[in-house]
């Protein structure tokens, strides 16, 4: 069964072709998680978003190929 886990990436076709069952779209290859336009208040909301977004996504059973996005 091995060990539940969401891939935060952006770019989700790797994810797929890899078999992971829990995706969330990522913002951007060079910082998955985060945003470097944003102030540094705006981004750490933003961080934690994506945190929570993944581990919500815990608690669901995993699909083959099922991707997520923060919004």
């Amino acid at each position: 069964m091995g060990i539940p886990v969401t891939q935060i990436c952006a770019v989700v076709d790797i994810a797929k072709s890899v078999g992971s069952s829990r995706i969330l779209r990522g913002f951007a290859i060079t910082c998955p998680v985060g945003n470097p336009t944003l102030s540094a208040e705006d981004e750490t909301t933003s961080r934690q978003r994506y945190v929570e977004k993944a581990l919500d996504m815990l608690t669901k059973p995993g699909q083959s190929g099922m991707v997520e996005d923060i919004l």
